[in-house]
């Protein structure tokens, strides 16, 4: 190797004078990337900043062997052992490459993952813990957790300790919600999950993935807030208010029901949330005073269905006993099964009027959920909190006071799918003295709010419904997170039957193939088998054709949906281009005694286009024709002008056509409307969906018009431009593309 003006040497090496670089060799450029002026004059100091190695040695400091890692002019790692030489005034510094597989495992899966909006990634060597690699987010995340960090490669992360902390455990992990104090007092919130990934020798490393759930977290923070506002209230109502689980444990008691219940509680019991119903069986007894079955105390009926209103009960307390009106109303989930009950107390000696009640009514109008009273007799609205006024006014645009909703019908703000229906639920319930459970959802400005609402009729003394008290929680939240799970699970399994179909059929072939080659191979001769042989090999190439071509398809629609697939234009003779496509598949055709044309209004026409993307676009056209057209038939392809700023590309087939009812289901990923045709309309369901997504990258359109058992005619709609390109018309291969496209038609 050509030690730059100078002599021959094998290593990469610098030479260096008081600390400066004054001579180099070939293959230390080579390794580094850098051209001999970005070096050659330099301090020790400075290249070590352009190595990125500052942070993990001082070059002039060297006197032994070290291993570092130094980042190339394009920004990649390389492991490097440096040793040094002192020889005519002169120190020598020997770059020797290590070969690290871990590393490079590492860096060629990582380039491959796509992050979310939310999420970045970045790989560290353990435990120096120096950053070796990074997505574009990460820049974005490290400015959240440490503003002041610029530049990170071949930096340790200066991460607040709690982080650090999960660093230091020498292995894989997932921790939630790990909080980030940053320099300028910023708090945020991460999900962390760390891969350790373990090689030869002492190579470690760390890929860390870190998504912001600040939002989420804060979010958590306010509905703890608005349950414990909920709380704050009820524990400032005397009556005892107890709410049980389905199995009878109480998950909740306020002030009032905690002096009730704790003479009754066993000094071993730490706090309420170990007491059931068990325990506190003994504190209860009849109006008799004397102690009823266990089996008919309130807490144990209402769990069986049963609602009390006006219950009268004893607690028996040494001598004395204290009577109490018991109200108990089941709880139910969404499925209409028993999930709690909530148990109210109230004592006799307290009037309906009491100034707890009174608290509480006032207090209402504070906390975070949505509280409205009507009366049952002309349902006008007689009392509303400030959510359900939002509420009202966020679905009513003529509504402006609280004057515009007090006195009104309650239904008639309300916004029910089925208003007759719902009053005949609440009047059931109201016959049934319990509770009615709905859900109402609302949508304004593209976003929809979820609330669940409990209509609970109010009795007086004389079991008579004095009003009606509407609860309103937001569910948003959950149900949208139901909503995008139940697709989640619904894409996840279209993806694994589909795709598991699309592997196992040429897999089968490839086998199968494998095996016949095998046998071939042990006991004929090779000369007698030869054509054989070469058929043998021909459906084993058409067949990785297709696995390529399902593999590339899921690679391209990951791409378009994390935003990463970016378009190449050039100007091309759009004319042309068509041309040479119907030339290429023309054997395709002839060999289904099918007729191919091409009509055009015009000879030429230039437009920027990406080449490559526009093939792919036209042959699953042609090809979807091809596969579902009938022998004998013609497929015709168009191009049209539309006007001066659009023009049309449509391939219309003679073949058996599209049910109505399918026309939207073919655009949609892993979906295929052919099934019964079995293997003439074999394929992975992705191609129709990236044929749109490549018009759609280009600024167009794909639609289809189809007739069953007439054809179809899909058109592509393209913007009229050109770019400033420096070359044109280039030359498209599209050997390769037809290959794969044309792979899953059996001839």
């Amino acid at each position: 190797m050509k030690l730059i003006g100078y002599e021959l040497v094998e290593k990469p090496c610098i030479y260096t004078s008081n600390h400066i670089i004054n001579k180099l060799s070939t293959s230390f450029l080579h390794l580094i990337g850098y051209e001999e002026t970005d070096v050659l004059g330099k301090t020790l100091i400075e290249v070590n900043c352009l190595l990125k190695s500052e942070q993990q040695l001082s070059l002039q400091d060297v006197t032994d062997t070290r291993f570092v890692y130094i980042f190339t002019s394009a920004n990649v790692p390389v492991e490097v052992k440096i040793s040094t030489e002192i020889l005519d005034n002169e120190k020598i510094y020997y770059f020797e490459r290590q070969e690290n597989h871990t590393l490079d495992f590492t860096l060629h899966n990582f380039a491959n993952v796509n992050t979310r909006k939310n999420e970045s990634q970045a790989i560290f060597s353990y435990p120096e813990c120096i950053l070796l690699k990074h997505d574009e987010n990460y820049l974005h995340t490290l400015s959240l957790i440490d503003p002041i960090t610029e530049h990170p490669l071949g930096k340790k992360p200066t991460f607040s300790n709690n982080i650090l902390d999960l660093f230091k455990q020498e292995t894989s992990l997932h921790e939630f919600g790990v909080e980030s104090l940053n320099s300028d007092g910023l708090t945020t919130y991460w999900d962390i999950n760390l891969n350790m990934i373990r090689g030869n020798k002492d190579n470690q490393f760390i890929v860390c993935s870190f998504y912001d759930v600040t939002e989420k977290v804060h979010d958590i923070k306010a509905i703890t807030k608005q349950r414990n506002e909920m709380r704050l209230v009820l524990d400032d109502v005397e009556n005892v208010v107890n709410i049980l689980d389905k199995d009878g444990n109480y998950t909740y008691i306020n002030k009032a029901g905690m002096e009730f219940i704790r003479p009754f509680i066993p000094k071993y019991i730490p706090d309420f949330k170990s007491v059931n119903i068990n325990l506190l069986y003994k504190a209860l007894a009849t109006n008799e005073n004397h102690k009823a079955a266990f089996d008919d105390i309130p807490a144990v009926r209402v769990l069986k269905g049963e609602t009390f209103k006006g219950h009268t009960i004893a607690g028996a307390s040494g001598v004395q006993a204290t009577y109490y009106v018991c109200d108990a109303t089941p709880i139910y989930d969404e499925q209409g099964n028993i999930d709690g009950a909530a148990v109210v107390y109230k004592n006799l000696e307290s009037t309906y009027e009491s100034e707890e009640y009174k608290t509480l009514q006032e207090n209402v109008s504070y906390v975070s959920f949505y509280y409205v009273t009507y009366l049952p007799s002309d349902f006008t609205i007689n009392y509303i909190n400030d959510y359900a006024f939002k509420f009202f006014k966020r679905e009513c645009s003529t509504i402006h006071t609280e004057l515009d909703v007090i006195g009104k019908n309650f239904f008639t703000l309300y916004n029910a799918e089925d208003t007759e229906l719902l009053i005949k639920n609440i009047n059931e319930s109201i016959a049934n003295h319990s509770s009615y459970t709905h859900k109402h959802n609302f949508s304004k400005d593209g976003r929809t709010t979820y609330t669940k609402i409990i209509f609970q009729p109010v009795f007086d003394k004389s079991n008579r419904v004095e009003k009606i008290i509407v609860l309103g929680i937001d569910i948003t939240d959950e149900e949208k997170a139901t909503i995008q799970m139940e697709k989640l699970l619904t894409a996840q399994d279209e993806l694994f039957i589909n795709t598991s179909h699309e592997l196992n059929t040429p897999l089968s072939v490839i086998f199968s193939g494998a095996q016949l080659l095998n046998l071939y191979l042990e006991k004929e001769s090779l000369e007698d088998v030869k054509d054989k042989i070469l058929n043998i090999n021909a459906t084993t190439i058409v067949n990785c054709h297709r696995l390529m071509k399902l593999i590339n398809n899921i690679l391209d629609i990951s791409k378009i949906e994390s935003g990463l697939y970016e378009l190449n234009l050039c100007n091309y003779n759009i004319v042309a281009i068509i041309d040479d496509i119907v030339a290429s598949v023309s054997e395709f055709t002839k060999l289904k005694d099918i007729q191919i044309i091409f009509d055009t209004e015009v000879e030429e026409l230039i437009i920027a286009l990406d080449g490559y993307k526009f093939d792919r676009i036209m042959l699953n056209l042609i090809s979807n024709a091809i596969k579902f057209s009938v022998t004998g038939k013609i497929i015709l392809i168009k191009l049209v002008i539309i006007d001066d700023q659009t023009l049309s590309i449509s391939v219309k087939d003679e073949g058996i056509g599209i049910d109505q009812q399918n026309i939207d289901a073919i655009f949609s990923k892993y979906i295929q409307v052919n099934r019964e045709l079995n293997r003439i309309s074999e394929g992975t369901g992705l191609g129709l969906p990236l044929a749109r997504s490549m018009a759609e990258l280009h600024g167009g359109s794909l639609h289809v018009e189809s007739t069953l058992n007439k054809g179809s005619t899909f058109t592509v709609e393209l913007p009229m431009k050109i770019v400033d390109t420096v070359s044109t018309n280039q030359d498209i291969d599209r050997t390769e593309i037809i290959k794969q496209e044309f792979s899953d038609i059996y001839l």
